[in-house]
């Protein structure tokens, strides 16, 4: 009898441990929606340390050789989605001071780019060189030693910080979106208005605003486009925009184009709408030969450039962006940013 009930609680045994592991194994399978899961690499390893100092110039080569360097994958493409579709990442983590740049990532799969990418990144709203009631003030450090005080809008107001959670992505070019330019003085762009203008755009599919500075002036940046930051509703529970309130403010002003399209557009996390990841014209070569703008914090650091509410990169890395996700579009998967607070970095 005792051999039987040791041979029953054996069994009993090896069935719990297998119980267990398939319940270990839909939760893998559920995680694979996070980078932290077992598709994708570990936080720890994809955070440049030491994070080199922003400046004048890009640190997209130093931060790419550095990841390829600790990582052979990144293991963010081609990952189960809810709904059986197929959804390919990039994660920017952004440090608590944001004083500090953060790191954004992804990884092309084919063609004279592919491998992973990083680049430094900027989400910490709009940005003010002297003291606003309720704005957190902090201190930008330069590589040089140099700290001036800045002070950044509160993360809950509509260009405050860029808000924590997963956002569908999308090129925003003219074969798919009707374009409209927020500021109406064109001078100078004709060039710009001609390439986004298209007499057809009202059957497009898509709708934005732009602002013309998003469009860096340099020849070798004219196929660039801001990227459409949507809030993904139905991701946030794999996020940390699970908890962000999601509502409408009150007074908005409604672009009917957009309406037409998106009826939810202006609902979004703590009522904000119109994201975007975009760059500026500070790495111009115009911008170099102005007087002016060259002596401007903005010139000499990436890291006193207002981001309103989106994501800001250099130009050099949105053109990657583009290509990544036309790359992974053209794969049959969705595309989307994947916004992180990364404390203590």
């Amino acid at each position: 009898m005792k051999v039987l009930s040791g041979c029953r609680a054996l069994r009993l045994a090896l069935l719990c441990a297998l119980t267990v592991l398939a319940a270990c194994s839909a939760t893998g399978a559920r995680r694979t929606l996070t980078p932290a899961g077992p598709a994708g690499a570990a936080e720890k390893d994809i955070w440049p340390d030491p994070f080199p100092a922003p400046g004048r110039t890009t640190m997209r080569p130093a931060l790419t050789q550095g990841i390829r360097g600790r990582l052979a994958a990144l293991g963010l493409n081609g990952i189960p989605g809810l709904n059986g579709e197929s959804v390919s990442r990039i994660l920017v983590l952004f440090p608590s001071d944001r004083a500090k740049a953060g790191a954004l990532t992804f990884e092309i799969e084919e063609g004279p780019d592919k491998g992973i990418h990083q680049c430094e990144a900027l989400g910490r709203g709009s940005t003010s060189l002297t003291p606003k009631k309720g704005w957190v003030p902090a201190a930008v450090r330069e590589a040089d030693g140099r700290e001036t005080p800045i002070f950044y809008s509160p993360k809950e107001e509509p260009d405050g910080a860029t808000q924590p959670g997963i956002y569908d992505l999308r090129n925003m070019r003219p074969t798919e979106y009707k374009i409209a330019f927020l500021g109406k003085d064109l001078s100078g762009e004709e060039e710009l208005a001609a390439r986004l203008l298209r007499p057809d755009a009202d059957e497009k599919p898509f709708f934005t605003g732009v602002w013309k500075h998003w469009y860096p002036r340099d020849p070798e940046y004219s196929g660039i486009a801001p990227v459409d930051m949507v809030w993904s509703a139905r991701y946030q529970r794999f996020s940390q925009g699970a908890g962000v309130p999601v509502f409408e403010l009150p007074d908005v002003r409604k672009d009917p184009d957009q309406i037409k399209r998106n009826p939810l557009y202006y609902s979004g996390p703590n009522g904000r709408h119109g994201t975007a990841i975009h760059t500026d014209r500070w790495d111009d070569r115009a911008t170099a030969a102005d007087p002016r703008k060259s002596a401007a914090n903005e010139f000499r650091s990436f890291l006193f450039r207002d981001t309103a509410g989106c994501v800001k990169v250099r130009p050099d890395c949105l053109v990657l962006i583009n290509r990544f996700i036309d790359e992974q579009a053209a794969k049959g998967r969705s595309v989307q940013l994947e916004v992180r607070e990364a404390p203590g970095r």
